[in-house]
Formats: structure tokens, sequence, C-alpha cells
């Protein structure tokens, strides 16, 4: 198998396939590379290991970062990640079988996510002392929920894809990932930009957090707050 991230078009859906479940800076790199070439109304990122989808960073590197390399290292994974979310349309990731750490950060940078039954997602760094520096203590609560996102940045135990979909972060659940990722895509393809526009402002924590602040900035300026509460 070829080490080169793979980029195919099929019906106006660019597919985006992935050949390690290791997410080494030389793939990151292919992946970013694949990104900025893509074209088409959709997307799919899927992985062409039979039995993982991806595993996270490499350990090797990441054991090799210092204090002054770790902000590079990081700015490297998020620039790949917001070219997935820079895409002009729908990304749906199509997921099997483990989906850790910077796996988790990718998958939660696109629009949908369809798991296999088999699917499981995590951070397992929690458990190394790592913490993920690609953006998915930012985006992990804005999916799953505070309660659950803390509980799995806390233990590292994985979640399988039942209550994933459950919680309402995974969108669909099929035998077939791939098959089920490519029809979803078209589907969300053929509705209005805008919603589109407006679903990637909703899920991104960064804007509801800006909103929050100034809604909050403009009751207190507008009712001032009393013993804690708003007068």
């Amino acid at each position: 198998m070829t080490d080169e991230v793979r980029l195919t078009r099929s019906n106006g859906i660019s597919w985006i396939e992935i050949p390690s479940p290791i997410l080494s800076r030389h793939i990151l790199g292919a992946l970013h590379s694949a990104l900025r070439a893509a074209s088409g109304r959709a997307f799919v990122i899927r992985s062409l290991h039979p039995r993982i989808f991806l595993a996270g960073a490499n350990l090797r590197e990441i054991a090799s970062i210092d204090a002054d390399s770790a902000s590079v290292y990081a700015r490297y994974g998020r620039a790949v990640l917001d070219a997935i979310r820079n895409l002009s349309g729908p990304v749906v990731a199509a997921v099997h079988g483990p989906c850790m750490g910077g796996g988790l950060d990718l998958v939660l940078a696109c629009d949908a996510i369809v798991a296999a039954p088999d699917a499981v997602f995590g951070h397992p760094g929690a458990r190394r002392g790592l913490v993920t520096g690609w953006g998915g203590t930012a985006f992990l609560p804005t999916a799953a929920g505070p309660a659950q996102s803390r509980w799995m940045f806390l233990t590292g135990e994985p979640l399988n894809a039942r209550d994933a979909y459950d919680a309402g972060w995974v969108h669909e659940l099929s035998e077939n990932p791939a098959e089920a990722a490519g029809t979803l895509a078209a589907r969300l393809a053929s509705l209005n930009r805008r919603r589109l526009a407006l679903w990637r402002l909703l899920r991104d924590g960064r804007f509801i957090d800006r909103f929050r602040s100034c809604v909050v900035h403009n009751q207190r300026t507008q009712y001032p707050m009393r013993g804690g509460e708003f007068a």
C-alpha cells in the first residue's frame, strides 16, 4: 500500500483516502496537499486501513518534541484541520474501528460523521499525560457536550459508536460507512450553501463563546449586576 493520500472523484464527490492510521508528519503533509487539490460539491474522508480509522499522531514524533517545537507541531496539525473546515462543500467522515487522539480531532473538523458499529472514539493521550494540540479540547465540548467531553479527556476512555450516535455527534450508523457517507455528502451538498455556512459557525465553539460573551456584556451594560445577579 502506498503511503500517499489518495484523491479520487466520482459523481461530484471528492474521496480523500488516508493510507495509514498513524498521522505522522509525512501523512499530515500529504493530506494537506490532497485537501488543497480537492474540488467538487462534497467531500468524504475515509481510511484505507481495514481495521483502524485513525489511531492518532505518531508517538515517536511527539516524544521528540521540546518546548521550542511544540507550538510548531501543533500549528502544523491545526493547519490540516483548518483546510478540512474550509473546503467549499460539506465534508463527511466515514469511520470504522478506532478513531483516537488526532484522528478524533480530524473527524470533529468534518461537517458530519458516519460510523460503523465497531467504531470507537477517544483521546487516550490523557492516560499518557498528553493533551491534544490540534483543537480537540475546543471542539469536542461543542460536539459532545461539556459533561461527556470532560469525562473523555479525564479518563481517556473511548466512547462506542452507539453512545456517540445517541449523544448526537455521530450523525449516522451504517454497516457500510463509506457508502452511507457518500450518500449523506450528496444530500448535504443539495442544501443551500448558506445553511452549510451557518452550520459551520454554530459548531465552532469559538463562535459560540464569542456570541455568549457578547450577550453577557450587553446584559451587564443594560442591566447592572447586584450581588452576583442581574438587577
